[in-house]
């Protein structure tokens, strides 16, 4: 079974742990970059530890999710795709990234239902 990183804006974390409660019902291994706590202040040192953080779950996964509301992705985003393309991971979305160079990596966009079912 394929394991999953699940990637995506803040703006869409509770969304986005929803998926995560769906791929681990369906007993497939996934991870995020981690809990983000929107009480805090961001700051250099955070951000970087959350990128590598993220970094690290991308090389431990077979796919990268991206969870692009309506075609959305933030600048983090953009660069775990990066990341991920880099290391040769395989690429999915939700929806079709509006972002050219991001969209352009991308191997399928589908629902968090099918890709429940391309996991197994």
């Amino acid at each position: 079974m394929k394991s999953v990183f699940l990637a995506g804006s803040r703006k869409f974390f509770d969304d986005i742990e929803k998926s995560v409660l769906v791929l681990k019902n369906n007993n497939i291994n996934v991870a995020t970059a981690g809990k983000w706590d929107n009480t805090q202040e961001d700051s250099l040192e955070s951000e970087k530890s959350a990128l590598l953080r993220a970094f690290k779950e991308i090389d431990r996964s077979d796919i990268v999710y991206i969870y692009a509301v309506e075609g959305h992705i933030g600048k983090t985003v953009a660069m775990e795709i990066a990341y991920a393309y880099a290391r040769k991971k395989e690429l999915i979305a939700l929806h079709e990234i509006e972002d050219f160079s991001a969209q352009a990596l991308i191997s399928k966009v589908i629902d968090i239902s099918e890709l429940v079912e391309y996991c197994k």
